[in-house]
Parts: structure tokens; C-alpha cells; sequence
């Protein structure tokens, strides 16, 4: 599958790394410097290659948002045209400095507001796991996957992202429609809070249960 990745940062990369091996096609881009877009495709591998964020739109079926809470909206209003019906899969989470709050929720949500920057797009929410792990040589943590939990209000564009959550080596939960990321982007601001400002740090992860 062809795949766009907006965000040459260590998520965006971490992801894209992941994708590559199972033989998905990468364009990478969006970044404060080229080289830093330059070095992400070399991070990726598997024939991964830069462009320019108009580029990185337009070359994938599926097009990553990794990017920053505070430049994503403008991003993907300016891309609105080209990224019409393509599957936007939005991993971002809109964080406060400090990681203490959410700037959006819970009477509307990140995933939404992407939606409505780019109207004609096919938006589905699934919050990663964190780079560090996806990084390393197993996602695995005290025996589970991480589950990531897919938001979105079209059933295709959903199965789309399941399967490419499976291939990142996380657990994939279909939680339904789109407005459900109200409740996913504060449970993922938790797991950021406990790693990150109280000191669990990034070998954390959250897990659905299910008798079968």
C-alpha cells in the first residue's frame, strides 16, 4: 500500500519503519528542516523517500498525520484538496505544554476537528503506541500488545487501519465512530502524563481485556 507520512519526527518515523518491513511503499515528509525529512526516509528504509508535504498527500492511499498538535490543523486545511478521499489516519493528541491537559475535548475532539479541515477526507483516529517502543524489537509489555483503539465513521477506511496497526505490532480495537476520540485522545494524555511527567517512562501501555 502506498502510504504518506506528514511528520519526520519520532513517531512519524518509528511508524513508517514498521510499515516498511511489511512492504508498504513510504513517502515521508513535513519537517522543520529537509534534512530532517531526509533523514527520516533514511531512518525508514525499505526504499522509503522524502517530498514535500503537497507530494507526501498526493502519493499515499493512506496519509499519516504524526505532526504537532499546533501546525496540524493549518497543515491539513492548506492539503484539504489533495487529500480528498484518501483515509487520514490522525495519530495526534492536541497536549498541553506539560503534558497536564488537553487543549480540545471533550464536547468535540482532535480526530473531529482534522474532519473538518479536510472535509472530503476519510479521517480515523488510532493513537500509536510510543516511539520508544516501536522502536524497539517488540512492542510486547508484560506479555500484551498495546491496544490502539480506531475511531472513524467509515467501516472500510476502519479495517484499513486495524490491519495497519497489526503490522506496527500493536492490538487493534475497533471503538467505532469518530466522536468516540472525545474519550480515547484523554485516555492517551494519561498514558503521556504517567510516562512523561510522573515518571512511569515510555514502557507503558494500555490493553483491552476480552473474554474471547
Amino acid at each position: 500500500m502506498r502510504i504518506g507520512i506528514l511528520g519526520a519526527g519520532s513517531l512519524g518515523t518509528a511508524i513508517g519503519t514498521r510499515l516498511a518491513t511489511h512492504g508498504h511503499d513510504i513517502m515521508v515528509g513535513f519537517s522543520k528542516t529537509s534534512e530532517g525529512v531526509t533523514n527520516a526516509a533514511t531512518a525508514i528504509g525499505g526504499g522509503a523517500r522524502p517530498g514535500a508535504p503537497d507530494e507526501v498527500a498526493a502519493h499515499g492511499e493512506v496519509v499519516l498525520l504524526a505532526t504537532p498538535w499546533t501546525v496540524t490543523l493549518d497543515l491539513v486545511a492548506d492539503l484539504r484538496s489533495v487529500l480528498s478521499g484518501k483515509i487520514l489516519w490522525d495519530t495526534t493528541n492536541p497536549l498541553a505544554p506539560g503534558f497536564g491537559e488537553l487543549l480540545i475535548g471533550t464536547t468535540t475532539s482532535a480526530g473531529e476537528e482534522v474532519a473538518k479541515a479536510a472535509p472530503q477526507a476519510v479521517v480515523v483516529k488510532a493513537i500509536a503506541p510510543f516511539a520508544e517502543q516501536l522502536r524497539g524489537q517488540s512492542t510486547i509489555i508484560a506479555g500484551r500488545k498495546p491496544s490502539c483503539f480506531v475511531c472513524g465513521d467509515n467501516a472500510e477506511a476502519r479495517r484499513t487501519i486495524v490491519s495497519l496497526i497489526n503490522n506496527i505490532g500493536a492490538d487493534p480495537v475497533d471503538a467505532g465512530p469518530l466522536q468516540l476520540a472525545r474519550f480515547n485522545e484523554p485516555a492517551g494524555m494519561l498514558l503521556v502524563n504517567l510516562a512523561f511527567v510522573q515518571g512511569y517512562g515510555p514502557g507503558i501501555g494500555t490493553a483491552l481485556l476480552r473474554e474471547r
